[in-house]
């Protein structure tokens, strides 16, 4: 492999990296908007596919490949630290939560994320079926997958932004996307296994399908709520085996982050997101008395890095392809938002007991699809389930929710606060 390639790989991670600062600064100071929405832009704008081709950049348009062991794999350099990037950031978020906060809202969570899943497979499933019927169940069925993911990484960089992340509304938000994302592997199971079996033109057994999905749920779950309750249940022993013999050296924090690194691996091997296990392994030691001093000196290393998972993620759209199936993509953008509010909004509200502006929050913040509903969407057009315009729609159902979340978040995040401020009691002059 030739040298300069390594040359052109610091090149771009720079330039990523510069792109993303540049667009999140100006977000932030001149359009008063979260820096992640910047960020994301930025990427669209510098991507291969917009500026980047345009302007035929080899830097920007070399995606520095790098061959795996023995010449069998490749992987993509970018990609990985991307993964790297949005992994350190959910295990930051997971020590900053406050866990018993996070186990009162669990039920809660839990509904949120059932109701942010059905509500919109349901309005997926049937305006695609309505409006595209020669693309057949798997079709159908795949475009409602794509409506129920959850970007948590979206979802966390917009509520540190903002200072939320320690709120009823914000911890609500977690708890449920974490859900999400283990019920979001069990429909995307499904339905791949369905889309394999149409494909071979054998007979679709749902309930085969379904019952190795749920196989895999329970063991998500277990293993999830596992790692919880050894955190809340152990965080003595973690402090005093795990952590104790690096604080002399000073490498506790990196240390402590580094067993996040292992568990986002381990978590993997039961077909878990790695950002599931990261997050996860943030709660172990959020329950820890050294929690302040891992945040202070993992904080700086989440901050150098999430900004280019953003960035990466907005380079990944093609926006050649948001034009295609434009009449579609628009009613399933609607259907998007209006299905992950109204589906998150009743259970916080009734079963939660929140107001409606929390309500509300938490619906909203549960919109963003981000790299999830990318993910998804590539996988249905890898597995030949949907074609070129649906692929386009479900693109823009990922990218326009994640575009406009933090914008509508904010408004009602600054209502909340209003209504906090006129609820403190005023004292009085003695």
């Amino acid at each position: 492999m030739e040298i300069g390639i390594y040359f052109n790989f610091i090149l771009s991670f720079a330039l990523i990296l510069l792109a993303a600062r540049l667009g999140g600064e100006l977000f932030e100071r001149y359009l008063k908007q979260p820096p992640v929405l910047g960020e994301l832009v930025a990427g669209i704008i510098i991507s291969p596919f917009a500026l980047g081709g345009l302007i035929n950049d080899p830097v920007i348009l070399n995606f520095a490949i790098i061959e795996g062991a023995f010449g069998l794999h490749e992987f993509s350099a970018m990609e990985i630290i991307s993964e790297i990037a949005v992994v350190v950031l959910l295990f930051v978020a997971g020590v900053e939560t406050d866990v018993k906060a996070f186990l009162r809202q669990g039920l809660t969570g839990t509904l949120v994320a059932l109701g942010g899943v059905i509500l919109p497979f349901i309005l997926g499933y049937v305006l695609t079926m309505w409006l595209m019927p020669d693309a057949g169940i798997v079709g159908w069925l795949f475009i409602g997958a794509t409506l129920t993911a959850t970007s948590i990484g979206v979802t966390v960089r917009i509520l540190m932004e903002m200072g939320k992340l320690h709120t009823r509304a914000g911890t609500t938000i977690l708890v449920g996307a974490v859900i999400d994302d283990i019920i979001g592997i069990v429909v995307l199971s499904i339905v791949i296994s369905i889309s394999s079996v149409a494909k071979a033109g054998g007979e679709i057994s749902i309930a085969h399908v379904s019952l190795d999905a749920l196989k895999i749920a329970a063991i998500g779950f277990a293993v999830w709520f596992g790692l919880l309750m050894v955190g809340v249940k152990f965080h003595r022993y973690i402090s005093r085996f795990l952590l104790n013999p690096f604080k002399k050296s000073g490498t506790m924090p990196i240390f402590a982050i580094i067993v996040g690194l292992l568990i986002a691996y381990l978590v993997t091997m039961v077909d878990l997101h790695p950002v599931v296990g990261a997050y996860v392994a943030g709660l172990m030691f959020a329950a820890t008395d050294e929690r302040e001093d891992i945040l202070d000196k993992t904080r700086p290393i989440m901050l150098f890095l999430a900004p280019f998972f953003f960035c990466y993620l907005g380079m990944q759209v093609d926006t050649r392809l948001l034009w295609a199936g434009a009449v579609i993509a628009v009613i399933l953008i609607i259907a998007a938002v209006i299905g992950k509010i109204v589906g998150c909004y009743i259970p916080a509200r009734f079963a939660g007991k929140m107001s409606h502006t929390e309500s509300m929050i938490v619906g909203i913040g549960m919109v963003p699809r981000g790299e999830v509903g990318l993910i998804i969407a590539g996988a249905g057009l890898l597995a030949g389930a949907i074609g070129r315009d649906l692929f386009g729609a479900a693109v823009a159902v990922s990218v326009i929710t994640t575009l406009v979340a933090p914008a509508m978040l904010k408004p009602f995040f600054k209502k909340q606060d209003m209504l906090e401020e006129s609820e403190m009691p005023i004292e009085q002059p003695e």
